[in-house]
């Protein structure tokens, strides 16, 4: 008996470890995709158990400690320790729940359920979390697979939800063959290898196709406002002043590389309220001169003590004048400025449509949705990284305009710069470098293809939270006949 019990919490000290380490090796920076077809595979065998409250709390607290390691991959000397938590807990909450329901529906409806009743939830809490919390699309499931360019054409029918549904059904799928045997559920895994090449011969295919519309060269001008000049300048926001003739330099000269539309990286300076109008009649003039769109993202500093600001970019024309204002609508938890509520205008310019967003408001799939659904025909996306989301930011952000089918030039400051046509092949990109000088242009073709997601929206989330409402139901029906009985 005492061999039995220590076995017992040796199996389950090692589910616990396992599961950990594959959320670490599988999320964020230096993240594994494909680890990602069965991350969460050994914590469900955990809580396929009859777990007490005591399983239940050391599930919770290896996921918490699992996500904080996973989100501390992220932190380098541009950004500090103390968000870690902000985002790796309520991650932790949030699979904890997915877990639970899952470990709920094995043990009252069987393997099976188990398998579908995790898929949903996953879907459900990614929903949830990318829908109506600020911490956009950052750990969902489906941003593990963002190199996986056949894979994520899914994202054109069914958003991130589909992507994440299908990706939770190999962790179901892999706990419930580990606990119950392969025969219990080797039905569901044929038709799980069904419906993944199918997803994939989709996939394939779209990419055999050519991106459609009027090519156009757009260009990005990274700032030389480095992290660390833009936090040195806080006391004293002018000292930026000697920056701004480089800015406009990299301005000219991919205008001059045959650059029809030229985009800067988010907050490519910081100027004070009364020093704005000069500073924009100056890339007013400019436009003019080189008969360019400009998408000047930059910054107004409201106060200095406390320092806050206003996120921004304006677009001018090449006649000066300014066809939008556009505010971040989703400024990252902890920034120092207040949130848009506007949606971009769309702006038009030698016949085609432009409008976008601005850095993380890209990694909110509703942001790219409204863009393609107001009528955008391309996507302007001025952004700033650190080393610790180096890359995966952008591709983040590439997985959302495939899903609203557009094409997007997203210049970055201290990260890689990309361009992407509509199916989310890179045309172009622009690694962080002390050394390069700031500029890249490439043609893009300019036309939206029209997606099913765009149209319908967050359908798959929905109908995954009527199936976890209908398991839930179930489960409580089956404690009643058995409370009965």
């Amino acid at each position: 008996m005492a061999n039995s019990i220590k076995n017992q919490r040796l199996s389950a000290v090692f589910l616990l470890v396992a599961g950990s380490i594959l959320i670490f090796f599988t999320f964020m920076r230096f993240g594994i995709g494909e680890l990602g077809w069965v991350v969460y595979a050994p914590l469900l065998v955990f809580i396929f158990e009859r777990p007490k409250l005591k399983q239940y709390l050391a599930l919770f607290a290896t996921l918490v400690v699992a996500y904080i390691l996973t989100v501390s991959k992220m932190v380098t000397s541009e950004i500090p320790w103390a968000p870690v938590p902000m985002f790796a807990i309520p991650m932790a909450f949030t699979s904890l729940l997915s877990l639970s329901v899952a470990g709920m529906a094995y043990r009252r409806l069987g393997a099976s359920w188990s398998v579908y009743t995790f898929a949903s939830m996953m879907t459900v809490m990614g929903w949830i979390q990318y829908s109506f919390t600020p911490g956009a699309s950052w750990g969902i499931l489906a941003n593990t697979q963002i190199n996986n360019l056949p894979l994520i054409q899914l994202a054109a029918l069914t958003g991130l939800g589909g992507i994440t549904f299908i990706l939770s059904l190999g962790s179901g799928l892999a706990a419930a063959a580990w606990k119950s045997g392969f025969n219990e559920v080797r039905k569901h895994i044929a038709a799980f290898a069904v419906i993944l090449f199918c997803v994939l011969l989709y996939g394939h295919f779209r990419l055999s196709e050519t991106a459609p519309g009027k090519m156009i060269r757009v260009g990005g001008a990274v700032s030389p406002v480095t992290h660390k000049e833009f936090y040195s300048a806080l006391e004293n926001i002018d000292t930026l002043r000697l920056l701004d003739n480089e800015l406009f330099a990299r301005t000219e000269r991919a205008a001059e590389l045959g650059a029809k539309v030229v985009i800067w990286n988010e907050v490519a300076t910081v100027v004070t309220m009364s020093g704005e109008q000069s500073f924009v009649s100056r890339a007013q003039e400019l436009a003019k001169r080189k008969g360019v769109l400009l998408c000047m993202a930059y910054a107004v500093a409201v106060s200095t003590d406390p320092f806050y600001y206003v996120n921004k970019y304006r677009i001018y024309l090449p006649d000066g004048t300014m066809a939008d204002e556009y505010i971040k609508r989703h400024p990252v938890p902890g920034d120092q400025h207040d949130a848009g509520f506007a949606h971009a205008r769309v702006v038009s310019f030698e016949g085609i449509n432009f409008s976008g967003g601005i850095c993380y408001d890209y990694s909110f799939p509703e942001i790219a949705r409204d863009n393609a659904n107001d009528g955008a025909e391309v996507a302007l996306i001025p952004a700033s990284d650190w080393r610790g989301i180096d890359r995966e930011h952008s591709r983040m952000a590439r997985m959302s305009t495939v899903a609203a089918g557009l094409p997007m030039i997203r210049p970055v400051r201290a990260a890689e710069s990309i361009a992407c046509d509509q199916y989310g092949r890179l045309l172009g990109s622009l690694p962080w470098s002390s050394s390069a000088d700031g500029v890249f242009v490439v043609a893009l073709p300019a036309a939206r293809v029209p997606t099913i997601y765009a149209m319908t929206g967050e359908i798959v989330p929905l109908l995954a939270l009527a199936f976890v409402i209908l398991v839930i139901v179930m489960v409580l029906r089956s404690k009643k006949v058995e409370l009965l009985t």
